[in-house]
């Protein structure tokens, strides 16, 4: 179906722009309207499609950047509960059970506010040590791309939805949109864990939605004040190219009528009596054939007639005596 609409639209632009090919004006009218409108929907499509994806990705990067500054935070201020130093000096991240309700309230209370559901923390093994959900603390995650290149020391984020999903306070939210950011945990130059945090966006799904539709009202309107304009002057072009071919037909049709009068012999034509020769408008005088050729349609073959051929023959006999 697609292969025989693209066929049949480009057959109708090849008979219009054609070199030589008959076509109406109104024709050409009507192929800068299809265009035009064509155009329109092209042009907001993909302004729609690429506004959203800027608008989402500027979302999902502060989200990343409030992450990041909330995770170093909160490492800064309970870095001696989180890590500690190993028998080479090194730091390692390190939570005793212990010490898992402080932070758990700790994470409750300052990051609520945030719009933070979730957080986790990982150990280099990409075991979770403390998660705001503590049916999962213990659980390696083995397969998790986005973890091993936090680990490799870069930040991941990215934007999900999930149907439904318990907050810091133990609420449940349905139908959100949340950005998982992975934060490395750096001590010096070494990765020594990772911290994971859910950030709800959903409100600025609706923020994303009107700037689509403020932005797409506004092309709107632009474009079809710029396809009107540019109507007006194409639509009044095309009248004069109509009006010039009615005139250009009108004078042909003139000049076609002026040429078989011109062609037809009409009036007294003086001849030679004698040569059969004809003088015309200038008193010069020509062969009976070439000017009949020339003032009329008529074509000449010559031969001989019966009488002419025994005066002939005769004037032969004649002379051969």
């Amino acid at each position: 179906m697609k292969l025989y609409l693209k066929q049949a639209i480009a057959q109708y632009f090849r008979s219009i722009f054609k070199p030589g090919s008959q076509y109406r004006a109104d024709t050409m009218l009507q192929a800068f309207i299809w265009i035009g409108a064509a155009s329109i929907i092209a042009i907001l499509a993909l302004s729609t499609f690429t506004v959203y994806v800027i608008t989402t990705r500027e979302v999902t990067r502060d989200a990343m950047v409030l992450a990041v500054k909330v995770s170093q935070s909160m490492f800064g201020q309970h870095r001696e509960l989180l890590s500690s130093l190993d028998n080479r000096g090194q730091y390692r991240l390190d939570l005793n059970e212990e010490d898992v309700p402080k932070i758990d309230t700790f994470i409750r209370s300052y990051l609520h506010p945030f719009d933070i559901l979730k957080v986790k923390i990982y150990s280099p093994a990409g075991k979770i040590i403390y998660s705001s959900d503590a049916k999962i603390i213990g659980i390696i995650d083995h397969d998790n791309k986005r973890l091993q290149r936090a680990l490799s020391g870069a930040v991941d984020s990215h934007i999900v939805k999930k149907d439904k999903m318990l907050d810091l306070v133990e609420e449940t939210k349905f139908n959100v949109s949340v950005v998982e950011t992975y934060i490395p945990i750096v001590e010096g130059s070494t990765v020594i864990g990772v911290f994971e945090i859910y950030t709800d966006v959903t409100s600025f799904n609706q923020d994303i939605v009107k700037i689509v539709e403020r932005t797409i009202l506004s092309l709107t309107i632009i474009l079809l004040f710029v396809f009107g304009c540019s109507f007006l002057v194409v639509n009044k072009a095309t009248q004069l190219l109509k009006n010039t071919q009615h005139e250009l037909a009108d004078k042909v049709k003139q000049l076609e009528e002026a040429l078989i009068k011109v062609r037809q012999l009409e009036g007294i034509i003086p001849i030679c009596s004698y040569c059969k020769k004809i003088r015309d408008d200038e008193k010069s005088w020509h062969q009976l054939e070439n000017y009949i050729s020339s003032h009329s349609e008529a074509k000449f073959s010559h031969g001989i007639c019966p009488e002419c051929y025994e005066k002939q023959m005769l004037e032969i006999n004649a002379m051969s005596k």
